[in-house]
């Protein structure tokens, strides 16, 4: 934890009030999300026992799994909802001209996006998901709507785990990233304390007194996916051990009659979370947007259509394991995804780079000499246009000269750090722009700042190529290629050999 995070969750500690942690929402909200809690039973991690979910706040759908037994028609009802949302994304559609370095294509103008309560509970859909993309698709019906339900999941889960994306959130998470409690992490995993802390009822004294009482052992009901022990012994298990004995004796009606009252039971379990849920998404869809963040639902926009266009030409499930070369890819894009989130939240939030600033990863101050004449002979001996300016700063400035800079005024820009005089207690730093200021010919003089101007330096990302991994055929098989020996056969050969 950093220092600007660390003093904001004292603060709140002291004050009992929660603190603001971001200025702007850096993630796409829909319109029209799709809630999604689950519930599972305890034992096998991916056995469901209900799930509440919807697009209306007022209409939630509660699909139950009988205590025992068969889960296909629960889970047939539960595909049947998602892909129903998912196909809705894809009723329209727009064309996107070539470029220098991609043809002509089409994308979606949608994409599906679900709002869970935490992160348990992406991974129990992750679960689930690697459970159903590999059955077997028979003659019963919906087997081939669950196996696609896996198939969704998988990708959402996947999705989930690369910074920026806004294809499956946990609403903790997002929440945590625009606010501080005055409790520890852990317990910010918990979605009615972390909500109490933001939004305390009115009647409340402060945002901790809210968290205290939502926490009463005689109302609290965790958000899922497990249940805690006490409603398992006292109510749950009572029902399972009736529906048990009735399934035994073959009394339809009794079982009938247990799972009614159990669908009555869960759904008042349910309820309280599935308003907290609302409730946040109107707290965050209030927040201001960062310009970045449509930027980064164009890229969903346009993953979602690549995998649908997948599901159509191949549709194979996607391997339990991935191989060496591929784990290598998903990897790269994480950190890639990761550096990119960083950087476009930097730019627009000042929050973010105070946070920075107190990690010496960033540098702020006014702007006290300008030399926007400066020019100097490159390696061809043409004459170059390389402004320089002087900044005054109090932060500890731990760069090198020729470190490179960014600057949220003008992110395209660059800055070259060309000198570091340190003072009794401050520092002056000498820049020279090296990007986004034009030529000679064409100069761009709205990049220069005005003397006095307050800016914040942040050091620049470095420019992105996914490295070059080898082929399959090339991959030593003890990294998942060609068994020693054995000559190669490609997925199409494969293929045909199933066939």
């Amino acid at each position: 934890m950093i220092q600007l995070t660390s003093l904001l969750r004292m603060r709140a500690a002291h004050t009992g009030n929660v603190q603001r942690a971001s200025q702007l929402r850096h993630l796409h909200l829909s319109d029209q999300p799709l809630m999604l809690l689950a519930l599972k039973q305890t034992g096998p991690a991916a056995r469901p026992l209900a799930v509440m979910l919807g697009t209306d706040p007022h209409r939630p759908r509660l699909l139950l799994a009988p205590p025992s037994g068969s889960t296909a028609p629960m889970l047939s009802a539960l595909a049947d909802a998602v892909t129903a949302y998912i196909d809705a994304c894809q009723r329209h559609r727009e064309h996107l001209p070539a470029t220098s370095n991609k043809p002509a294509r089409w994308r979606y103008t949608d994409a599906p996006q679900i709002l869970v309560p935490n992160p348990q509970t992406v991974q129990h859909l992750k679960d689930l998901g690697d459970d159903l993309r590999f059955r077997s698709v028979d003659e019963s019906p919906g087997s081939r709507a669950v196996q696609r339900l896996g198939h969704w999941l998988t990708y959402l889960t996947d999705r989930a785990d690369l910074p920026g994306s806004a294809a499956l959130i946990p609403m903790t998470s997002f929440l945590g990233m625009h606010w501080v409690s005055g409790q520890s992490p852990q317990e910010d995993e918990d979605l009615a304390t972390l909500l109490a802390w933001i939004d305390p009822p009115r009647h409340a004294a402060s945002g901790r007194d809210a968290a205290h009482t939502a926490e009463d052992p005689a109302t609290h009901r965790p958000a899922g996916p497990a249940t805690d022990a006490a409603f398992d012994n006292d109510h749950l298990a009572p029902l399972f051990d009736a529906y048990a004995r009735a399934r035994r004796r073959a009394l339809g009606l009794e079982q009938t009659r247990t799972l009614q009252e159990l669908d009555r039971l869960l759904a008042t379990y349910l309820q309280p979370t599935w308003d907290l849920m609302w409730q946040a998404y109107t707290l965050l869809q209030a927040l201001p947007e960062a310009k970045g963040t449509a930027r980064r639902w164009d890229h969903e926009r346009t993953a979602f259509t690549d995998e649908c266009t997948y599901l159509t030409q191949d549709g194979r499930p996607r391997p339990a394991r991935d191989n060496a070369v591929a784990a290598a890819v998903r990897l790269a894009c994480m950190e890639h995804a990761a550096a990119a989130f960083a950087a476009g939240r930097t730019a627009g939030d000042p929050f973010v780079r105070a946070e920075l600033r107190t990690t010496g990863k960033a540098f702020g101050g006014p702007v006290t000499t300008i030399d926007p004449e400066h020019t100097l002979h490159g390696p061809s001996g043409r004459t170059q246009w390389r402004p320089r300016l002087t900044v005054f700063t109090s932060d500890p400035v731990l760069m090198e000269p020729g470190q490179l800079l960014a600057c949220h005024t003008h992110p395209s820009a660059r800055y070259k750090i060309c000198e570091v005089t340190p003072g009794d207690g401050d520092t002056l730093v000498g820049l020279e722009i090296t990007a986004g200021m034009g030529t000679m010919d064409r100069p761009n003089h709205a990049v220069l700042p005005d003397a006095g101007a307050f800016l914040v330096f942040t050091i620049a990302p470095a420019p992105y190529r996914m490295p070059e991994f080898p082929a399959r055929d090339q991959t030593p098989w003890t990294h998942g290629g060609p068994p020693a020996g054995q000559p190669y056969h490609s997925d199409e050969d494969e293929g045909e050999e199933e066939q």
